[in-house]
């Protein structure tokens, strides 16, 4: 079979002429089928609620009752009480993200997909965006946490920080979840006993049909998990041992790719000179400090030690008014220890613009077709009591 010509491949797939022809813009069943590649890469599907929508934000609407609509009924008499309904209104506010993508040359030479490469094209493309956007979802905060220039920029500087302003485009999953119910579980390690406080902390009238609920949780927390029921000489630990999924107090787990055993936090102070302030977990790792103002331009971190100094263990800061002024405000980027949330799969909303851009280029020195595919994405809960975070949980067995 022979390869086809990118000015071939940009014509016969979804990328068409015809597509490209309003500024890049997808018309509505090309975004539809986009999304759907975006949210098949992804743990999305089945386990989220997708919002497509076309304006700059969107409110979903809310409807409940109260705790008790039931009234006594007697013969031929009018209860004298009416029960009505409660509403409220959920705000998806988007953020527009690019993903940048180059194809080469060569891949006409090792198209295999034929007359498929249409949706060969486009599954590259989801995936990309899936990934990007899932990490959004999952890690982001609008403080914006400090990266190094290079891991951001793929190119810099390896020591100095930058703030990472993608991630500071929306409040993700992990963040939002401190508005719910909270658990602290003081470093006791993944187990029944750590679960069964996430189920207690969870209001009963959310927690009828575990059916529905569902565990979100890093896969190296839940091969902690699995690691300890394997060591029991039981048939459970046989099967754990064999890979057998367990649902602990039959919810089910959700294994989340990008979302990491030890989940990077970001947080802003002011402190005064010898003052201690104390961060939002313990156990804390790779901590750097920096001015609350770290924008774009590559900063050396405060030094532990000389600056301030840390005690990991309890998450506590002491300000050593040294390079770090009396009340200077400062970003504290950390990797925190682990967590997981426990809520239902339809809890969580992810709001996903149908005015999606592909827009292509030719780089000729380089050899290869750029494109440029832009979207509008959004992330928030539902019900925020209907959700249960579980921090400083043990990172052992």
């Amino acid at each position: 079979m022979s390869g086809i010509s990118n000015e071939e491949l940009v014509r016969k797939a979804v990328i068409t002429a015809d597509a490209l022809a309003t500024a890049g813009k997808l018309n509505p069943a090309q975004s539809d089928k986009f999304i759907d590649y975006v949210v098949d890469e992804t743990i999305l599907k089945n386990n989220a609620r997708i919002v497509r929508f076309r304006n700059e934000s969107l409110e979903i609407d809310k409807i409940g009752v109260g705790t008790r609509a039931a009234v006594p009924k007697a013969e031929a008499t009018d209860p004298g009480i009416r029960r009505g309904i409660t509403t409220g209104k959920v705000t998806l506010t988007p953020r527009e993200i690019m993903v940048p993508v180059e194809i080469g040359d060569t891949f006409r030479e090792i198209n295999i997909e034929g007359e498929d490469v249409e949706d060969a094209i486009m599954r590259l493309f989801a995936t990309r965006l899936a990934n990007d956007a899932e990490e959004l979802y999952i890690n982001g905060d609008l403080l914006g946490p400090a990266i190094t220039e290079n891991a951001y920029k793929g190119a810099g500087s390896t020591t100095q920080h930058i703030k990472d302003a993608y991630l500071a485009l929306h409040d993700g999953w992990l963040r939002l979840a401190d508005g719910g119910h909270v658990v602290d579980a003081e470093l006791q390690n993944i187990g029944l006993g750590v679960f069964g406080k996430a189920v207690r902390a969870m209001p009963t009238k959310f927690r009828r049909n575990k059916g529905n609920l569902r565990w979100f949780l890093s896969p190296d927390l839940y091969q902690l998990y699995a690691e300890k029921l394997a060591t029991r000489a039981t048939m459970l630990g046989d099967d754990a041992a064999g890979g057998g999924l367990h649902k602990p107090f039959g919810i089910t787990p959700v294994e989340v790719p990008l979302m990491d055993l030890t989940p990077q936090v970001v947080e802003h102070t002011s402190l005064a000179a010898s003052a201690t302030f104390t961060l939002r977990y313990k156990n804390v790792t790779n901590v750097v400090v920096h001015p609350q103002a770290l924008a774009d331009t590559p900063t050396t971190p405060f030094v532990a030690g000389t600056d301030y100094t840390l005690d990991a263990a309890a998450g506590t800061i002491t300000n050593l008014d040294v390079g770090i002024g009396d009340g200077d405000p400062i970003k504290i980027t950390y990797d925190a220890s682990p967590q997981l949330m426990l809520t239902h799969m339809s809890n969580l909303i992810v709001g996903i613009g149908r005015d999606v851009r592909i827009e292509k280029d030719r780089d000729i020195f380089k050899g290869v077709n750029q494109y440029a595919i832009t979207a509008k994405v959004a992330v928030q809960y539902e019900e925020v009591d209907a959700l249960v975070k579980v921090k400083n949980i043990g990172n052992g067995v």
